[in-house]
């Protein structure tokens, strides 16, 4: 007699604990799937609702302090002029932050833009760090102050208490407040003139001379 074949044993059983991982990782999917088309709905409505003139606001209204010797209005003005930007803007665009950071930026006394908040309704907020005057360059038509990195400031920067460099080349006529100081001379002089803080610095042969308030000279290597 044929002996009957024995069926074949059944495939192992998945563990249980794969059912509940699957399950967490579809959930898991189907959220992240749903804040990103949430967070995209968000930011075309406020793309189209910014363009509505209720959420348009002042660039000329913008709250941060001026720089010396500047009121805020005139401030404004300057950063429009030097940034090509609108008169207005839409408290709800996306990029404004981004934006406004770039126009500040673009103005010759601003270092850097450290925060822009926005508070309903329209109410904007730039906080800033303006660049400090480290020496005063004498020039034929007076003194020209740039900061410790040798960077030309505006004319209306203060230059009295500063220390003064007393051989400085001339300012070329097509200089822009907010680079750097043409050729190296001035741009060695401020390190030095914010290390020491002297009252008088000259290059010499022999390296810097510096006079000090007290009236005592100190020669600094180049």
């Amino acid at each position: 007699m044929k002996r009957a074949k024995k069926a074949p044993a059944p495939p192992p059983k998945a563990p249980r604990t794969a059912r509940p991982i699957v399950a967490v990782v579809l959930t898991l999917g189907a959220a992240g799937a749903l804040l990103f088309g949430l967070s995209r709905l968000g930011d075309e409505a406020r793309r189209n609702i910014g363009a509505r003139d209720r959420y348009a606001a002042r660039f000329a209204d913008i709250r941060c302090e001026p720089p010396p010797n500047t009121s805020r209005e005139t401030f404004l003005t300057e950063v429009r002029y030097s940034a090509q930007v609108e008169p207005t803007f839409q408290v709800l665009d996306p990029d404004l932050k981004k934006k406004l950071a770039t126009a500040f930026t673009a103005h010759p006394w601003v270092a850097s833009v450290d925060a822009v908040t926005v508070e309903p309704p329209d109410v904007v907020t730039v906080v800033l760090t303006f660049r400090k005057p480290m020496l005063a360059v004498l020039q034929p038509t007076g003194k020209r102050a740039v900061d410790a990195k040798g960077v030309l400031l505006p004319t209306s920067a203060p230059t009295d208490g500063l220390p003064e460099l007393l051989n400085a080349p001339a300012l070329p006529t097509d200089a822009v407040a907010g680079q750097f100081w043409p050729g190296d001379l001035v741009v060695r002089a401020a390190s030095v003139a914010a290390e020491y803080k002297p009252q008088t610095i000259e290059s010499t042969p022999q390296g810097w001379q510096l006079v000090q308030r007290s009236g005592q000279k100190l020669m600094v290597a180049k």
